[in-house]
């Protein structure tokens, strides 16, 4: 009994011995688990804009597309828009957190204040040449650097037309006019855009802005003229101003830096030809819409679009050029690298 035993013992030592080679073969032979070996890999993608906004239908459903297509379907993805996950001010958070894996993280000047950076005054006039200029600026050191210290990766950017203003009872034709003003502002330097003109700021989303110009709570919107039929505005403002030269604009669609660096390298690569073409595509788009389009559909939505004067443009430009370079100062004693940026756009925008 006691040799059957040892017998026994034995046989089951060799099985386990083979089993363990054999595992052994199988983890050299180059194979893997997970998302490595062609495993179905479903982002969330969450914004604020609604359904049928202009970026929603230019940017954010044909990217998920082309991610879609270039990895045969491996990718897809869950579409949030219309704040489902949470509002505009929240999106930077949800994206660092991972509740969104891809979002467009706007209102970070807290977080990161190089983000007010498209915002300086006559930074910028065509926005095709602004967007080029911008997408190649965050994806570069030292602002790449700095996006990826606060967990974001961009994968699209636009720079919007500079922005002008509409308003809702009053026609605003000179500086005088404007300093009487409340004006829904998106913060910022806008804000002190907005207030270096004598008028008052007040800081609200586009999402909640009509709303506010309905109560009254604000005399106009300080912004793009796409979001006045994005956001129906033209459902209550009455005038808007084509040639105000206020400051640009820029928004960042960003992903969460780990959730890309935990991709595969085939996955990192479509996203990475996604990115360059729709950022290209985008900035042609931007330029169309807000050069032509957005102002057409105003004036058949109702409003009347006029031109202040020469000397008005000239007055404005000169009230707001001292931001740019307090902002590069504040910045640069700050530890950002403001004017390094600074310089890279104008070179970028230059060469475009």
């Amino acid at each position: 009994m006691r040799k059957f035993m040892m017998l026994l013992f034995a046989a089951m030592f060799m099985i386990l011995v083979a089993c363990s080679g054999s595992d052994g073969e199988g983890a050299d032979d180059g194979s893997s688990s997970g998302a490595d070996d062609g495993e179905e890999i479903v982002l969330k993608f969450g914004t604020h804009l609604t359904e049928d906004h202009n970026l929603t239908l230019n940017a954010v459903v044909p990217w998920m597309e082309k991610v879609e297509e270039l990895t045969d379907g491996q990718v897809t993805f869950e579409h949030y828009p219309n704040s489902q996950l949470g509002a505009a001010d929240d999106a930077y958070e949800l994206v660092k957190s991972g509740t969104l894996d891809l979002g467009y993280t706007l209102y970070m000047e807290e977080i990161l204040p190089l983000m007010d950076f498209p915002m300086l005054p006559d930074l910028y006039e065509d926005p095709e040449a602004g967007t080029a200029a911008y997408w190649a600026v965050l994806n570069q050191e030292p602002f790449k650097g700095e996006l990826e210290k606060i967990g974001l990766k961009p994968i699209m950017a636009v720079a919007w037309e500079p922005y002008t203003i509409g308003t809702v009872d009053v026609k605003p034709e000179k500086v005088e006019d404007i300093a009487k003003l409340k004006l829904r502002s998106s913060g910022g330097l806008h804000d002190e855009a907005t207030a270096a003109l004598g008028a008052t700021p007040v800081a609200i989303s586009a999402s909640e802005s009509l709303e506010a110009l309905r109560k009254n709570t604000v005399d106009g919107y300080w912004g793009s003229t796409t979001s006045w039929s994005d956001y129906q505005f033209t459902e209550v403002l009455q005038y808007g101003i084509k040639n105000l030269p206020l400051n640009g604009w820029g928004g960042v669609f960003t992903m969460n830096v780990d959730t890309y660096n935990s991709l595969p390298e085939n996955v990192q690569e479509a996203i990475e030809i996604a990115n360059e073409e729709m950022n290209e595509s985008l900035g042609k788009f931007i330029k169309e819409y807000t050069s032509v389009e957005a102002w057409e559909i105003a004036e058949d939505e109702g409003m009347e679009i006029y031109e202040v004067s020469d000397d008005v443009v000239k007055e404005v430009k000169e009230i707001l050029a001292p931001l740019t370079e307090k902002w590069l100062e504040e910045q640069d004693a700050a530890g950002y690298p403001a004017t390094e940026i600074y310089e890279q756009f104008i070179e970028e925008y230059n060469n475009y």
